[in-house]
């Protein structure tokens, strides 16, 4: 179920006090999305990034930044925290 965008806010707002809300949001949106138009696979992946240590988070911040994306180690757990959103975890 979609969270109320003022409830979001306030949430990550909350947890991370210096986040960019706007892009936030569109994160939390695209990951909703993703649950319902994905495939199998992505929503797996989605599921498996709520799972990762402090050290699998740094081989897939790796691994992102070698296809080219770019993440802060607080952007990572930014990330994870709106996929958590999402997924009412």
């Amino acid at each position: 179920m979609k969270m109320n965008r003022k409830i979001f806010n306030q949430t990550i707002k909350a947890l991370y006090d210096d986040i960019d809300i706007i892009e936030a949001w569109e994160t939390y949106n695209e990951t909703l999305m993703t649950m319902g138009t994905g495939t199998e696979r992505d929503i797996d992946v989605l599921q498996m990034l709520l799972t990762l240590d402090e050290k699998q988070r740094l081989l897939w911040r790796t691994a992102l930044a070698e296809s080219g994306y770019e993440m802060t180690p607080i952007q990572v757990d930014q990330y994870i925290s709106i996929v958590e959103l999402a997924l009412e975890v």
